[in-house]
């Protein structure tokens, strides 16, 4: 199954990086306008597209403020993926973060489309 990796070194500190990936607000600033998301482990974030039908949902199954977060797909193209999102302090400042998407079922036109 094909994955998704990157890696981005941001000049910001872990919480504020954190609250741009786990938060409705954060994550309006920088990949889609529209966007719900609730907090902690358990809580769902809905995610709308233009041009899009309907809200992604991804259920958070890992919740370490400034550390981690990990998101599972339940539904849209993203259904049965995990994205894994990882927070490293840098000793010189700034962080580290780390994406991974994984679980795709296939490189298809779908996969090309939504990644």
């Amino acid at each position: 199954m094909p994955d998704i990796a990157m890696q981005l070194t941001i000049e910001s500190d872990p919480e504020t990086v954190y609250t741009a990936i786990s938060t409705a607000e954060g994550i309006q600033g920088w990949f889609t306008s529209t966007a719900a998301a609730g907090e902690g482990v358990g809580s769902l974030h809905e995610l709308e597209f233009p041009g899009v039908p309907g809200a992604w949902g991804l259920r958070v199954t890992e919740a370490e403020p400034g550390k981690r977060l990990v998101l599972a797909g339940e539904n849209g193209p993203w259904t049965g993926t995990e994205q894994v999102y990882e927070i490293l302090a840098r000793p010189e400042g700034g962080v580290t973060l780390r994406f991974t998407h994984g679980g795709f079922p296939a490189v298809d036109d779908a996969y090309r489309d939504f990644t």
